[in-house]
């Protein structure tokens, strides 16, 4: 049995092992870093660690989140940090069954989504849902930025 969180991004369902993750919480005191790639939103500071924070949407299918208020943000553990990963909506969490989850198949594109951070898929009732990898979800030059991100130091104001 494993245990997935489920959540929307755009219109599609994706499961991330809860295993691969720390919490969900809302966007808070905002810091927008210039400059960046689209889908880096920014950073913010969750129980005193500065964690940035990434548009899924934005990432995946090149359309902004409209309204980061009623958005998710599922934290997850990458590379020995955690960073947060802006969803539409987190769905639930559920449990799967090891029968009803099959390893990736050797494919590029799966309803046009490049596979190459999907780790397996989920097969329901409803629909099959793909099962994603943070550890896969960003290249080289992408994982540098957030790094360079993940060094800001807490600023600490003297009080």
């Amino acid at each position: 049995m494993n245990k997935h969180i489920l959540f929307r991004v755009g219109n599609q369902i994706f499961a991330i092992p809860i295993s691969s993750t720390d919490r969900v919480v809302h966007i808070e005191n905002l810091t927008i870093i210039p400059d960046m790639s689209s889908h880096i939103i920014g950073i913010q500071d969750v129980e005193g660690t500065i964690t940035p924070l990434v548009d899924l949407t934005e990432r995946f299918f090149s359309e902004k989140i409209q309204d980061l208020k009623k958005s998710d943000t599922i934290i997850v553990h990458w590379k020995n940090e955690k960073i947060g990963l802006t969803v539409n909506e987190v769905l639930s969490v559920e449990t799967y069954y090891e029968n009803q989850i099959s390893d990736k198949v050797d494919m590029e594109k799966v309803e046009g989504i490049p596979t190459s951070y999907i780790s397996a898929f989920v097969q329901t009732d409803e629909k099959i849902i793909p099962i994603l990898d943070p550890q896969l979800l960003f290249d080289d030059e992408q994982a540098k930025e957030l790094q360079a991100l993940l060094k800001i130091e807490q600023i600490n104001d003297g009080h």
